[in-house]
């Protein structure tokens, strides 16, 4: 169990991460629309993005539940100042754009699983699950904020040119490495435990394994949808005429959306471990996306966001809950490292597949598409709820009235 100030810093981390790179996101994005660039292929820069991260992801997991996970968290950190770095010196005619904004996704991928692994590590989410779902709640407000302070302060710089867009990423990416190397001094590598389990944290963990995995699945769905919205909403934006400031004012209040979900999930605990409820949200997500298809005004696009933003909110909080009940300590920044990995994964397929789609039908057809998919796979999510979840529930009623 790490110390509260250790905690404190590796939430102040979240945040400066967070603020960079989303600016960075920004500006690329928008400036890729204002330069008129083709749907396919702001689905392609946001793809490569979406599946760099979900390759970091994978990869920071592993290394970091194999290996020493403090080298991954400071080469993390140091990836997202080189990307700043590249993008600086880079423009939109030039080849190495792309791949600089790219190394975005590995230096996210790598930082980040490692670090949701020591924010919890050496807790029992079956015996102290509050305790978790407080430290996972404060993580989950430090990078939201951050992204937002970085969409807020990428609209408003804008105008004044995308160099003052990366300088203000840099002005949080750079004491964001040296944190990570402080950190890196003060955490202890990842380590088997035996914890004593009873016999019902036993069936609680095999819940929570299930559920860990539909929230996985849940996760490809939520953001092919919302990869639309951080890739390829700018092309729609600048089709219906929203100002590069209103814009950034929506994103930020799309993720206060999602701190207000995640705000509400932590407080209550009528959703823990029922799939009605994640079926719901992704079924309001749907309506969201064909809202937003259907906008003509900033007024109505903000209604779609907020319908989407809540699934969001929901599939990220319920899936780091039950990425960490369902791991041991050690292979938690590997659970991590998976569930930061189908976010990712969704947003790679979604933002291709919306921006071929924009390109052959038109800026709002990507939305309608991606409601459908959303669709699909609630069904998918059905099947595997009643193979995996369903069995658990009988067999735990057939031995309560043995009992």
């Amino acid at each position: 169990m790490i110390g509260s100030r250790l905690k404190l810093n590796l939430y102040l981390m979240c945040g400066l991460t967070d603020f960079a790179s989303f600016a960075v996101v920004f500006a690329v994005s928008r400036g890729l629309a204002e330069g008129r660039a083709a749907p396919w292929y702001l689905g392609l820069a946001g793809a490569g993005l979406s599946f760099s991260a979900a390759v970091g992801s994978i990869l920071g997991g592993w290394l970091a539940s194999r290996f020493d996970g403090r080298i991954v968290f400071v080469s993390g950190a140091g990836g997202v100042v080189l990307s700043i770095a590249a993008c600086w010196f880079s423009d939109f005619r030039n080849a190495w754009l792309l791949p600089g904004y790219w190394l975005l996704g590995i230096g996210l991928g790598l930082f980040y699983p490692p670090l949701i692994g020591w924010l919890n590590q050496g807790e029992n989410p079956h015996a102290n699950r509050r305790a978790v779902s407080r430290t996972l709640i404060l993580f989950c407000v430090a990078w939201n904020v951050g992204m937002m302070c970085g969409q807020l302060t990428a609209g408003a710089l804008f105008a004044f040119g995308q160099r003052w867009v990366y300088g203000a990423a840099l002005f949080g990416a750079l004491p964001n490495l040296i944190l990570a190397f402080v950190v890196a001094f003060q955490v202890r590598p990842f380590a088997p435990i035996s914890p004593h389990r009873t016999h019902h944290e036993n069936k609680a963990l095999e819940r929570a394994v299930a559920f860990k995995r539909l929230s996985w699945i849940a996760n490809l769905g939520g953001m092919f949808g919302a990869s639309m919205i951080i890739h390829l909403l700018p092309d729609l934006a600048v089709a219906i005429g929203v100002h590069p400031q209103d814009h950034g004012k929506l994103l930020a209040s799309w993720r206060g959306v999602i701190v207000g979900t995640y705000l509400l999930m932590h407080y209550t605990a009528h959703w823990h471990f029922r799939f009605s409820t994640a079926l719901a949200s992704q079924m309001l997500a749907a309506c969201g996306l064909l809202v937003i298809a259907q906008s003509a005004s900033s007024v109505s696009l903000l209604v779609g966001l907020a319908l989407l933003g809540q699934l969001v909110g929901y599939n990220y909080f319920s899936g780091l809950l039950y990425s960490t009940a369902g791991s041991s300590d050690e292979r938690r920044a590997l659970a991590a490292g998976i569930h930061e990995a189908t976010l990712a994964g969704g947003m790679a397929i979604g933002t291709m597949v919306g921006g071929i789609f924009g390109s052959l039908g038109g800026f709002r057809m990507p939305y309608i598409v991606a409601a459908a998919a959303m669709f699909t796979l609630t069904v998918v999510q059905s099947a595997a709820w009643w193979r995996w979840v369903r069995p658990l529930g009988k067999r735990d009623a057939e031995a309560t009235q043995a009992s």
